[in-house]
């Protein structure tokens, strides 16, 4: 008698840990690229990548995702054409834990933006396969 409750406890147990290990993997996974797409398109361009602060990153906490993520909390990179003149900036902040950079850029370069300033996720989002 005992040797069934015993067996049939593991088998709940093994069961329930299999389930939960099932339920975490379906869902987002959120990872930060260091807006590597934006950097690659401005030296795609032609335009020079200059490391003014390097990017920190830190383990941030996201309520509305209830997850922990490796987020970049500040850096400052900005971009040049090959005469030194400025072209754009991606700013990652000043050490708080969210998940929003900004880049500028000079409107003469990029007529077609004329905002000159535009906030941007740092993550990118996929979908976990079952």
């Amino acid at each position: 008698m005992m040797k069934n409750i015993f067996l049939l406890t593991l088998t709940s147990f093994i069961l329930l840990t299999v389930a939960c290990e099932k339920s975490e993997d379906i869902g987002t996974e959120i990872i930060s690229n260091d807006a590597i797409e934006l950097r690659s398109e401005l030296q795609d361009e032609g335009y020079i990548e200059t490391i003014v602060d390097s990017i920190n990153k830190q383990e941030c906490y996201f309520e509305e995702w209830k997850k922990t993520v490796l987020t970049p909390v500040s850096g400052l990179i900005e971009f040049y054409d090959t005469d030194s003149n400025w072209v754009a900036t991606i700013d990652f902040g000043s050490g708080e834990c969210d998940q929003w950079a900004t880049k500028t850029w000079d409107v003469n370069f990029f007529p077609d933006s004329p905002e000159g300033e535009e906030k941007f996720s740092v993550f990118s989002f996929y979908k976990k396969e079952k």
